[in-house]
């Protein structure tokens, strides 16, 4: 009997321990019919972006609030670009991957406090709850107080059948 007991813990150690190599060995995490990646290097925005679409994806999109709490929970103290940028041409927002702008901004207190600028990022700070903020997309005077300084990259892509 404990001879079997044992067999059964191996078996299931050894299953969990397969699972969680598969899906973290790639980086990719998935939600809902998504994948996400973290890019770890601070990127301009338009850099940021191509490294996505090398990668098969684009700058996230978020569409709503649960979204919004998974890909904060995803950036983990880190300032992340999303994919909204404002079309300068007449100030509507797109996503980069083409999608319905469909969830309400959460902007951050005291944002949009930039009328010229262009793209929108998630700060970190411990107050900020996934709030966005509004920047030049590629300035290379992003605010020190912000880390990374220009932040990281959250990818998104649709989440094949087999994929992970």
């Amino acid at each position: 009997m404990l001879i079997a007991q044992s067999m059964l813990i191996l078996a299931v150690l050894t299953i969990t321990s397969a699972s969680k190599s598969e899906s973290s060995e790639n980086g990719w995490v998935p939600f809902r019919g998504h994948l996400y990646y973290l890019v770890r290097e601070s990127l301009f925005r338009a850099d940021a972006e191509a490294r996505c679409v090398e990668m098969g994806g684009h700058l996230v999109s978020i569409h709503n609030n649960a979204e919004n709490k998974f890909v904060h929970k995803l950036r983990d103290r880190n300032a992340v670009w999303l994919g909204l940028s404002k079309n300068g041409l007449n100030d509507t927002y797109k996503w980069s991957d083409g999608s319905p702008h469909d969830f309400p901004i959460p902007w951050d207190l005291r944002q949009p406090n930039e009328p010229w600028t262009d793209c929108i990022f998630m700060a970190y700070r411990a107050n900020n709850l996934g709030r966005w903020s509004d920047f030049f997309c590629d300035s290379p005077d992003f605010p020190v107080y912000y880390f990374p300084s220009p932040p990281y990259t959250v990818c998104k892509k649709p989440q094949v059948n087999n994929e992970l």
